[in-house]
């Protein structure tokens, strides 16, 4: 077998292309070296870890000049009575930061990508911890507590919260999303009720109290509510849309209530009020989006200064990943994330010095995921995928470690499938299952099967006499260097592997149709505690890797989607956490999914930023690259 192109040209230039050694952890430290520093990440920071009880007492708060010159001119009431009764106070990671500026994003596209800006800015009643999701925090809630055994849960709102337009927040604005925009099914967009409001296929009941309280309940302990709302944003402005709904205005239809309440319109177009620190006030379709400061944002620092400190959050509409990497390196763009690629590092690394920006790795997250499609249309080869010890001689006959030199310019942590770094259920134990290379005992493990090669030919028969080989769909770019890779590895040992190189959206359709063999992806979601749905046999096409588990599935998995139940149904965090292991115990044992490692992400910000963490998670479970970073708090240095 001939040497794959990727692995002919990493050997040509191996010669000091190679990091020498993965970045430290963060998120290995300790909890009393985060608690000395006196920030969550581990930074220390000269701000004060308190607000002084007088500025809550005498409302004597900060705010940026931009908003005191509205004030002066009467277009804006004082800042002491657009902030809530309780403003939420922000430690800011390194300093109190300084008023004014612009900060500089890219998008590919702002439609396509719309769930970049929402997981930037969006807030909810729960937030998590950042830039470490080490706890669910309060947000535009205060307090809650739950009644009936965890069945019944209160949430009470910060007196005082306002939308961006300067009408009051309310329970209302919470109801109308979820019975006016979801539970009725002639306004929702989605055919399919929201999973996460789901407990044991019934809806969760939400009332109101009173303006400021809200009521959920269900039959069974809420347990994952938090997680629910520290997660997704569950608010619309009832006084802008209550008068396109059907309900409330006879002359509306559900057509147009929809067309105006897609997630775009929503984000993106000016005027219509949010809770987030910007709102947009430009958008230039295909050029950019411009969103400025939000002056009843509700959140302050512990100097008591309204956030955000930057006038301006800009999202430039640049669908040329390497056009974005020039753009950042040449200081015309603060933040570099979401579109970074390791294949990059090189060039990142190089052009660093200038001074432009800092060089910085995330916690490590799943890293090339193979999704094995225990349902493949194939009867032998399905049989094959769905024994586990040929999941597990393929896992071994993977040299990890030289994939991770090979792509991932040696930051990559090889391990076999188990939950993350970033998750609170993390093993480092269990990263070492099934994942050393040993093609030896994959050679045996496949021979232990039946699946021998009787012919000579060099490649092994499943049991109807047909060869043993397969298929994976690919994307172009980073997950074609790694599976031209596993193509020799696999062969091998005498399973010939061919790619089917896809655009994203044929790879999505073959995902959901379940017709393909095995998937490449870029990653997983790490941890179930925060999306139970790709691990667990919750429903038809759940998980994605076994859509048919729900009615035909291993005992293991029935018994981790019990476990699940388990997670959804306490307000335990004890018991929760035995759960918790025992999933991740039953999914590494059983490895329906091969992954290669953990990898480093890679990003980037320039150095005219103050307040920028220096560690922090990236898995969309915990709403993705953006949030973690705390743009509120980023401050453009004078």
């Amino acid at each position: 077998m001939g040497m794959s192109p990727i692995r002919l040209l990493w050997l040509t230039a191996i010669g000091g292309l190679l990091a020498g050694c993965l970045p430290k952890d963060r998120a290995a430290e300790s909890e009393s070296d985060t608690e000395a520093a006196g920030s969550s990440s581990g930074q220390v920071t000269s701000a004060p870890l308190t607000i002084d009880s007088s500025v809550l007492r005498s409302r004597t708060f900060g705010e940026a000049p931009m908003l005191a010159e509205r004030v002066a001119s009467g277009d804006l009431p004082p800042v002491s009575d657009r902030l809530p009764e309780n403003p939420l106070v922000v430690v800011p990671l390194d300093t109190i930061g300084t008023y004014g500026g612009t900060i500089n994003r890219a998008l590919t596209g702002e439609v396509v990508q719309v769930s970049g800006i929402s997981k930037t800015l969006s807030e909810n009643l729960m937030g998590y911890e950042r830039p470490m999701p080490h706890r669910i925090l309060y947000n535009l809630a205060e307090r809650h507590e739950f009644l009936d055994e965890g069945r019944t849960a209160l949430f009470y709102l910060r007196k005082g919260l306002k939308w961006s337009d300067g009408h009051p927040f309310t329970v209302d604005d919470i109801l109308f999303w979820y019975h006016d925009m979801w539970v009725d099914p002639d306004a929702r967009r989605s055919p399919l009720f929201p999973t996460q409001y789901l407990v044991e296929g019934r809806p969760i009941e939400m009332e109101k109290v009173d303006d400021l309280t809200i009521r959920f309940r269900s039959h069974k302990p809420l347990g994952g509510i938090l997680h629910n709302l520290a997660q997704d944003y569950i608010c619309l402005p009832k006084h802008i849309f209550a008068p396109l709904h059907p309900r409330y205005n006879p002359d509306a239809t559900y057509e147009a209530l929809r067309d105006a309440t897609t997630r775009a319109k929503r984000i993106l177009t000016p005027g219509i009020p949010r809770m987030s620190p910007w709102v947009p006030v430009t958008w230039e379709r295909d050029q950019r989006v411009v969103y400025e400061r939000n002056p009843y944002y509700f959140k302050v620092d512990s100097a008591g200064n309204q956030l955000p400190y930057a006038d301006r959050l800009v999202f430039h509409i640049i669908p040329d990943r390497q056009v974005i990497l020039l753009k950042f390196i040449n200081g015309e763009l603060d933040l570099f994330g979401r579109y970074t690629q390791i294949n990059m590092l090189p060039t990142l690394r190089a052009n660093e010095p200038k001074g432009t920006y800092t060089l910085k790795f995330a916690t490590p997250t799943p890293a090339s995921a193979l999704r094995i499609n225990w349902d493949t249309p194939r009867p032998e080869l399905r049989r094959a995928f769905r024994d586990k010890r040929v999941r597990v001689a393929l896992s071994h006959a993977l040299n990890r470690q030289e994939i991770g030199e090979i792509v991932y310019q040696g930051m990559l942590i090889p391990s076999g499938f188990t939950f993350g770094p970033g998750s609170r259920y993390y093993s480092e134990k269990l990263t070492k299952a099934y994942s050393a290379y040993d093609p030896d005992t994959s050679r045996g493990l496949l021979d232990e099967c039946g699946y021998v090669d009787s012919d000579g030919d060099g490649i092994r028969e499943l049991g109807d006499g047909s060869p043993f080989e397969l298929m994976i769909d690919v994307i172009p770019g980073l997950g074609t260097d790694v599976c031209q890779l596993v193509t020799e590895y696999w062969g091998a040992i005498g399973v010939r592997t061919h790619l089917n190189v896809l655009l994203p959206n044929m790879t999505h359709q073959r995902r959901a149709r379940g017709k393909f063999e095995i998937l490449w992806s870029a990653e997983y979601q790490e941890d179930a505690s925060v999306n139970m749905y790709a691990w667990g046999t919750t429903g038809p096409h759940f998980p994605t890797w076994h859509r048919m588990a729900y009615k035909e599935g291993p005992e293991w998995l029935a018994e981790a989607t019990r476990m699940i139940d388990g997670v959804l149904t306490t307000i335990d965090p004890e018991q929760v956490h035995v759960y918790m292991e025992r999933i991740r115990d039953l999914h590494t044992e059983n490895i329906p999914i091969l992954i290669v490692g953990f990898a480093y992400p890679v990003w980037g910000a320039s150095t005219r930023l103050g307040n920028v963490p220096e560690n922090k998670a990236t898995d969309n479970a915990y709403r993705g690259w953006s949030r973690p970073v705390f743009h509120e708090q980023l401050y453009v240095k004078q």
